[in-house]
C-alpha cells in the first residue's frame, strides 16, 4: 500500500532534480516556460551514446505532461533530426507503442526514465546489426549429429546467441555495453572463421563449448525426469507448501463474537479445543512436555517445544514481521514527510484557485473595455473553464476533500488501525496460549505425581513378593518385629 504523489508535487520534484543536475549525466531536462503554472511543457537534451552513429551528437526533445500525468505518459517530440524506428521522420513524434517505457507505462516512471530509454534505443540499433549478423552465420557452422539434434529443432548456436542477447538486454551503462559489444564482434570473427574452415581451432572451440553445454543440459533433464517420475509414483505426496493441510486440527480457534449494534468491534478471542491432549494420546515417551511461550520479533507469540525452529515456521514469521515493519515504516514516513507534502499541495491548490479568480477578473475587465480583440467566443470558453476549475477546487476544500485529509484518513489512520487490530489479535492469541500452558502444566504435575505413586506401588509389590519368598506368610510379623530390645516396631525399608 502506498500514497499517490499528486501531479504538481511530482513535477516539482522532477524540476528540482533536473535543475540541480541530480539525474543521469547524459540527459538533462527542464521547464520550457518558467511562468507555466501547470508545468506542462518541458525541454530535454540527450547526448548521443558512445560507440554508435549518434556519438558526440546532441538531440533536443520536447515533452508535454497532460493533466493525468503521471498516470498517463507524456507526449514526446524530437526537435532535432534523428533516425530512429520509434520516431516519425515527418514531425519527430515518438510512437509510444515502439518505446518500451511508454508502451508499458508505470506511475513510478519519470521524464528522466524516458530520456534514458531513448538514449538506450539509440545504441540498440548497432546491437541489432550485430545480432542479425551472428544469426546469419549460425546455420553455416557444421556440427556433429549429436550436437545438431541436442536442442531438438533449434540450432544450438542460435539458441545461445539469443540467450546471451536476452540476458544483456537491460544493460544501458557504457561500462557494460562496450565490453558486451566487443565480445560480440570477437565472436562474430570466430563464427566467420569456423564457417569457412571446419577443421580449424576456432571450429573445435565451438564444438567443445557446445559439448559441455549439452552434457549440462542432459544432467538437468535427467534430474527433472527423476522428479517427474517420483511425483508420478507418489501422487498423494504432500507438496512443500505453507497452506493448511486438510484433516489437521488447528491449535487456536477464533471464537470472537459477531459484531452487534452495541459492540461493533468486539475484542478478538481464541480457544484451544484440541489441546491439551489426554495422557492416552501422548506419543513418544508418553510424558507430557509443557510448551514455552516465545515472542517472534516482539510481536508474534509462538509455542516452542524444542529447537531448532522449523524452516517453514521461520519463513512464515519472517514474512509476517516484514509486513508489520513495512506498515509501521510507511506510517512513520507519512507522519514525517507525507503530511507536510500534502499541506504544500493543498496550499498550491488554493494559490491556483486565487490565480484563476484573478485571471477571470482581469478578463472581465478587458471585456468591459472592449479589449477582447474579437475573441469573444474563445474568451467565454476560457472563462467557463476557469470558473469550473476554481469551483471544483473550492468544493473540495469546503468538503474537506484535501490532500492532507486523504493522507491522514486513508494513509496514517487506516494503516494505524490495521496495526492496532493486528496487535489486539496477537494479544488474544497469547492469552489463549498462556491458558493452554497453565493447563498443560497442571496436567504435567498431576501425571508426574501419578507416575510417582504408581512407581511406589510397583516397588512395594516387588518388596512384598521378595519378603514372601524369604519368610513365607509370616513376613509381616518379621517386618514389624522389634529389634535390639526396642519396644517400638518398625517397617523394613523397601
Amino acid at each position: 500500500m502506498g500514497a499517490k504523489i499528486p501531479r504538481n508535487f511530482r513535477l516539482l520534484e522532477e524540476l528540482e532534480k533536473g535543475e540541480k543536475g541530480l539525474g543521469a549525466e547524459a540527459c538533462s531536462y527542464g521547464l520550457d516556460n518558467p511562468e507555466d503554472l501547470l508545468m506542462s511543457d518541458w525541454n530535454g537534451t540527450i547526448l548521443g551514446p558512445p560507440h554508435s552513429v549518434h556519438e558526440n551528437r546532441i538531440y533536443s526533445v520536447r515533452m508535454h505532461c497532460g493533466p493525468q500525468y503521471p498516470d498517463t505518459p507524456p507526449t514526446i517530440h524530437f526537435v532535432s533530426q534523428v533516425n530512429l524506428p520509434c520516431v516519425n521522420p515527418k514531425d519527430g513524434q515518438v510512437d509510444p507503442k515502439q518505446l518500451p517505457c511508454l508502451a508499458s507505462w508505470r506511475r513510478e516512471n519519470t521524464m528522466e526514465t524516458i530520456l534514458i530509454e531513448l538514449r538506450r534505443y539509440m545504441a540498440s540499433s548497432q546491437c541489432f546489426a550485430l545480432y542479425r549478423a551472428l544469426l546469419r552465420l549460425a546455420p553455416q557452422i557444421q556440427l556433429p549429429a549429436d550436437l545438431a539434434d541436442g536442442w531438438k529443432a533449434s540450432n544450438p548456436i542460435t539458441t545461445h546467441i539469443q540467450r546471451a542477447f536476452r540476458r544483456n538486454r537491460p544493460d544501458t551503462s557504457p561500462r557494460l555495453v562496450y565490453p558486451a559489444l566487443k565480445a560480440g564482434y570477437r565472436f562474430l570473427a570466430l563464427l566467420t572463421t569456423a564457417a569457412h574452415t571446419a577443421t580449424g581451432p576456432d571450429h573445435a572451440s565451438i564444438v567443445t563449448f557446445l559439448q559441455s553445454r549439452l552434457h549440462e543440459r542432459e544432467r538437468t533433464r535427467a534430474v527433472k525426469a527423476r522428479i517427474k517420475a517420483s511425483r508420478a509414483q507418489h501422487p498423494n505426496a504432500r507438496p512443500r507448501t505453507s497452506a493448511p493441510r486438510p484433516g489437521t486440527r488447528p491449535l487456536l480457534v477464533n471464537t470472537t463474537p459477531a459484531p452487534t449494534a452495541s459492540n461493533p468491534t468486539p475484542k478478538p478471542q481464541y480457544e484451544t479445543p484440541s489441546r491439551p491432549l489426554p495422557a492416552s494420546e501422548l506419543g513418544g515417551s508418553g510424558r507430557r512436555q509443557v510448551p514455552r511461550l516465545d515472542m517472534a520479533g516482539s510481536d508474534f507469540p509462538i509455542l516452542r517445544l524444542t529447537k531448532p525452529q522449523p524452516k517453514l515456521l521461520s519463513r512464515v514469521l519472517t514474512q509476517k514481521i516484514g509486513k508489520r515493519v513495512g506498515r509501521a515504516r510507511f506510517v512513520h514516513e507519512l507522519q514525517e514527510a507525507g503530511i507536510e507534502d500534502a499541506q504544500l499541495e493543498d496550499a498550491w491548490e488554493k494559490d491556483v484557485a486565487l490565480l484563476m479568480r484573478s485571471e477571470r477578473q482581469q478578463r472581465r475587465r478587458r471585456e468591459r473595455r472592449g479589449q477582447d480583440n474579437g475573441n469573444g467566443n474563445g474568451e467565454a470558453e476560457v472563462m467557463k473553464q476557469l470558473a469550473a476549475e476554481e469551483q471544483a477546487i473550492r468544493s473540495d476544500m469546503a468538503a474537506d476533500a484535501t490532500y492532507n485529509q486523504g493522507v491522514w484518513l486513508y494513509g496514517i489512520q487506516y494503516v494505524s488501525n490495521l496495526l492496532n487490530r493486528e496487535r489486539e489479535d496477537q494479544v488474544a492469541r497469547a492469552d489463549a496460549m498462556r491458558r493452554l500452558i497453565a493447563q498443560e502444566t497442571a496436567l504435567a504435575v498431576a501425571e508426574r505425581e501419578q507416575r510417582k505413586a504408581e512407581s511406589h506401588a510397583r516397588r512395594r509389590a516387588r518388596w512384598e513378593e521378595r519378603m514372601r519368598k524369604e519368610d513365607g506368610e509370616a513376613w509381616r510379623e518379621t517386618a514389624q518385629a522389634p529389634q535390639d530390645g526396642s519396644q517400638e516396631s518398625h517397617t523394613t525399608s523397601f
